[in-house]
């Protein structure tokens, strides 16, 4: 069984706060801690979804984020003095704070559960930061858990990662107060965290946000009937394809996992939300109430980075709770959305 590492979690409990559903850092930037079993099920639905290899763009949105939050925090500077030694404990404190393994950057390898195209970003963008030049990555999965990168010279010139783009459902975050209630049932090993017996691990909402607008661009393989249910009116339609794509690998991800979702009234959405979103950093709705048919019901969302999931996950468990397919409108009103879910086969 695993044990926990009192100097990890104690770095990972003073990193972040809960609030209104999300746990956010220190700057108020949005994380999900995400069980990687799911995580791989999610993207291969999600990558299902696009008429294009999105492998790429993953690791590019990794290395982004990753790049920014290094810079943002300094996590690299740590002056003359034993440098190389000093900036590989950083690496490693930061790779174990977060459950991502370890990442050894003298042998160009890491030993990690992360989805290879995560763990390559992450680690591209920690290698350029520790040379101070922009590398090319390639990277081979020797087995389960180590993998190999090959870094080359690249003659690109760009400019520090910005801040991660703004899309039509985010805005920013308040502090929280408390540390979110589920740290307290982790167990760290020292490099990777567990939730009953499971490998979870932390992520930045940003790099999400990063690859979503990247997705714009491309086209779905989304079934025209549900682009014909979903309705998202006053979306541009980059934004709603890539909205779409990630409610789509929402039920995906519910439909290749066992999670039991029962909705007998209005009343089970509660204790849903807070087991399956909430103590994860999802968010929730900020209202919900029931529509005038059987099965319709109406939530009221806040804008957030993690909207795009929130909408997935409430449409996926909708339609696993009643087991029919849905139907959707999401619509901003004011400063927030409302999204009614119905039965695609509910009468207006």
């Amino acid at each position: 069984m695993a044990v926990r590492n009192e100097s990890a979690f104690d770095a990972l409990m003073g990193s972040f706060t809960h609030i209104d559903g999300h746990i956010v850092d220190e700057h108020t930037d949005p994380w999900v801690l995400w069980h990687t079993t799911d995580l791989y099920a999610w993207w291969h639905s999600f990558e299902d979804q696009c008429q294009t290899p999105l492998g790429r763009k993953l690791m590019n949105a990794f290395a982004d984020q990753e790049e920014y939050l290094l810079n943002r925090n300094a996590t690299l500077s740590t002056g003359w003095f034993s440098k190389k030694r000093r900036q590989q404990e950083a690496i490693q404190r930061r790779w174990s704070t977060y459950g991502w393994g370890q990442f050894d950057v003298s042998k160009n390898s890491a030993s990690t559960l992360l989805f290879a195209p995560i763990a390559a970003g992450l680690a591209l963008a920690t290698t350029e930061g520790v040379n101070g030049q922009r590398n090319k990555v390639e990277w081979t999965q020797l087995n389960q858990r180590l993998i190999q990168f090959d870094f080359s010279p690249s003659d690109t010139r760009l400019p520090p990662a910005p801040h991660p783009p703004k899309m039509p459902w985010t805005s920013p975050f308040d502090h929280g107060l408390q540390p979110p209630y589920v740290f307290s049932e982790l167990l760290h090993n020292g490099t990777e965290l567990s939730l009953e017996g499971e490998v979870v691990c932390m992520l930045p909402l940003g790099a999400f946000t990063r690859l979503f607008h990247t997705c714009r661009a491309y086209p779905n393989a989304l079934a025209q009937e549900h682009q014909n249910s979903w309705q998202t009116p006053g979306l541009q339609a980059g934004d709603r394809s890539v909205l779409l794509m990630v409610v789509s690998s929402m039920s995906g991800l519910l439909d290749r996992g066992e999670r039991p979702i029962y909705l007998e009234n209005h009343g089970s959405w509660n204790p849903l939300i807070e087991h399956y979103l909430i103590q994860f950093g999802w968010g929730a709705p900020t209202s919900i109430e029931p529509m005038d048919s059987e099965h319709g019901v109406r939530f009221f969302l806040s804008p957030t980075a993690t909207f795009p999931f929130l909408v997935g996950w409430l449409v996926a468990m909708w339609e696993r709770g009643h087991g029919i397919p849905s139907k959707f409108r999401l619509e901003k009103e004011g400063e927030n959305w409302v999204l009614e879910i119905d039965s695609r086969h509910a009468y207006n």
